[in-house]
Formats: C-alpha cells, structure tokens, sequence
C-alpha cells in the first residue's frame, strides 16, 4: 500500500527554510517576564523553542538573536514544553550568529 505524505490543503507550506540550532536564548514579554529558551531551529520568518513556562498563543514576545539583537514575534503556537514563534519581521540569517559560517582563525606562517 502506497502512503501518501502530502499536506491536507488546509495546510501552508513554509514560508523559509529551517536551520537546525540548538542554543540558549532569551524570550522577553514586554518588560513583564524574561524567560530562557532552547531554540532548535530558526529561519528568516520565525523559530521553534522548547520553553519550559507555559506561553500564551497569539502574544507578542522578542527573541534574542545573537548577531541581530532582539525581534519582535509572535507565539503562533504551543504543545507541551514546545513553542513556535513568527517574526513580525524576517530576520537576515547572514547576520544571525546561529547560522553563520564559522570563519578559521588565519593559519600562522612557518
């Protein structure tokens, strides 16, 4: 029996392509809470974070980003300690230290 892994029509296709990160970050709601997330993965248009505090959907939150600074997003959803968030504003991974291609150190001469 062939299975058939397309999307039901009431989904949407992503938006951007996800990068696997796995680092620590800060989650802000306003200046009412700070909380310390674990960002798994990040693209342009938003993120996905295991967060140990529960998070109301539909907030508006900012995730800081390192090499970008805080960005503003919104908590689109949450299923038990993971959380999903979309940037208000795409984020340029360029500058996203995350992401980045780590640069060699310069080889010394001999």
């Amino acid at each position: 029996m062939k299975s058939d892994h397309s999307q039901p029509s009431h989904f949407k296709d992503r938006r951007s392509d996800r990068t696997a990160v796995g680092e620590t970050a800060q989650l802000r709601h306003h200046d009412w809470y700070s909380v310390e997330v674990k960002v798994h993965d990040v693209s342009q248009c938003g993120f996905m974070a295991e967060c140990a505090s529960p998070v109301q959907i539909g907030s508006y939150v900012s995730l800081d980003v390192p090499g970008v600074g805080p960005v503003r997003a919104q908590v689109r959803w949450q299923i038990g300690g993971r959380m999903g968030g979309m940037f208000l504003d795409p984020i340029s991974l360029n500058r996203c230290e995350w992401t980045a291609i780590k640069a060699e150190p310069p080889k010394a001469a001999a």
